[in-house]
């Protein structure tokens, strides 16, 4: 289940020293995805005793530990038993989902067993399943938008850019998906050589994102 650690982060938890647990595995195939040995399970393995000892020894430097993919959702009950492991032990917890599992957000939530989360919003619902190269059901990612927003936790949410799928409209019709403008940030594609398809897209310029944000009156982060 776990394909990646970092043992001390302070940006994948706003405001918070934080430990990232990579689960391995995705449903989607997302050409300009970071992660590729952990989405095809190409790494080793990491035994979760494993874990929990190096939490423990780090337990005066973190306050909390966010839990990011691959898809950590595709895991079900497995997911939900690591996570009150983590509770347990006094940690914040965010996810980091692409929001395809609405369902087992929603029982995280009920269990508060999640202090934050992420979702990742691939694009226009037009283009959604050509992003992510998988057929996706919109009406997933439409409950998971609406229980996010109403779960009373905090959350953000946030769409990586590039020119071939990401037009100004684009952007524009994707931040109306979210209720809070304040709560969705655009971030710049980066070419680079783990991505899952050899495949090289036109990234924004740092001032074109900027003038692009500004704009459309929402957050980008560079």
């Amino acid at each position: 289940m776990i394909n990646g650690i970092k043992k001390f982060s302070t940006l994948d938890y706003p405001g918070k020293p934080a430990f990232v647990i990579f689960t391995g595995g995705c449903n989607f195939r997302c050409p300009f995805c970071h992660n590729r040995q952990i989405v095809l399970k190409e790494s080793e393995l990491i035994k979760e005793e494993d874990v929990f000892k190096m939490l423990k020894e780090r337990r005066k430097l973190l306050d909390a530990v966010v839990i990011t993919g691959g898809e950590p959702t595709i895991y079900g009950n497995k997911l939900i038993d690591l996570i009150e492991k983590i509770k347990a032990m006094g940690f914040l917890v965010k996810l980091d989902t692409n929001g395809t599992n609405p369902v087992l957000v929603q029982k995280l939530i009920n269990k508060n067993l999640i202090d934050y989360i992420a979702m990742d919003l691939k694009g226009s619902f037009e283009k959604y399943s050509g992003i992510v190269g998988a057929n996706v059901d919109l009406q997933l990612i439409k409950d998971s938008i609406a229980l996010i927003e109403d779960s009373g936790i905090d959350y953000l949410f946030r769409t990586t850019v590039y020119k071939e799928a990401h037009s100004k409209d684009d952007i524009l019709e994707i931040s109306n998906y979210v209720k809070d403008k304040s709560k969705y940030f655009i971030q710049p594609y980066i070419c680079g050589s783990e991505q899952l398809v050899d495949v090289e897209y036109t990234s924004y310029s740092e001032d074109e994102l900027k003038n692009l944000a500004n704009e459309l009156k929402i957050e980008v982060n560079i």
